[in-house]
């Protein structure tokens, strides 16, 4: 279900590894072109099995793109018509993601998916396994990348996390190119989706998730 990060804790886990999956991208991509127009179809294929969230997007119901706040933009004009972005989130997000995941990844300029473990520990609160990012560019024509496109991405997502392949790309390794290395996962999606809300009340920033 579309929601902003404040409506995701009630998500349900569905077993095996639980990924916090974020795409940075820019309202002109091929990837936000697409979500504009098949957002509905991937809200239901995701379901509540996993979250992609949008670094830098929120949405408004206000109904006048002249009411959204300094700085922001709106995206789209079917499913993301009540979208915007700020870039100054989105930064703020990027730096934070870059500096904690000590390098592995780093902000390429185009339109990145990242994805990141986490682990529920039997005392005390949730752990992001930094040391699990991986991460790489989804296809766009204006840059010349051709790897696998968002609707590639979340079909082979979910397929995977579905039948609980515990594949360590998730079935998206033509994205990222690297595996990380073999780990016990052991978590529960609620906890991680309430810890990545708790990085982006942090930094003042807001994430929307399909």
């Amino acid at each position: 279900m579309q929601q902003d990060y404040e409506d995701s804790v009630g998500a349900t886990w569905r077993g095996g590894p639980f990924v916090l999956a974020f795409l940075f991208a820019h309202p002109d991509c091929d990837a936000m072109r697409m979500l504009d127009v098949r957002g509905e179809y991937f809200d239901y294929r995701t379901g509540d099995t996993w979250d992609l969230f949008f670094p830098g997007y929120y949405r408004s119901t206000k109904g006048s793109h002249f009411e959204a706040e300094a700085g922001a933009r709106p995206v789209g004009r079917t499913f993301a018509r009540d979208w915007y972005f700020h870039p100054r989130e989105f930064n703020e997000l990027r730096h934070h993601i870059e500096r904690s995941s000590m390098g592995r990844w780093e902000y390429s300029g185009c339109t990145d998916l990242v994805l990141v473990n986490g682990y529920l520990s039997e005392r005390g609160e949730p752990v992001i396994d930094w040391a699990s990012t991986i991460s790489g560019q989804v296809t766009d024509q204006a840059t010349g990348t051709r790897t696998l496109t968002l609707a590639e991405v979340v079909e082979r997502m979910t397929r995977d996390l579905e039948a609980a392949l515990e594949d360590p790309t998730y079935g998206v390794g033509a994205v990222t190119q690297v595996s990380p290395p073999l780990q016990d996962h052991t978590t529960v999606r609620d906890f991680m989706v309430n810890a990545l809300a708790g990085i982006a009340a942090a930094l003042g920033a807001r994430v929307i998730g399909i």
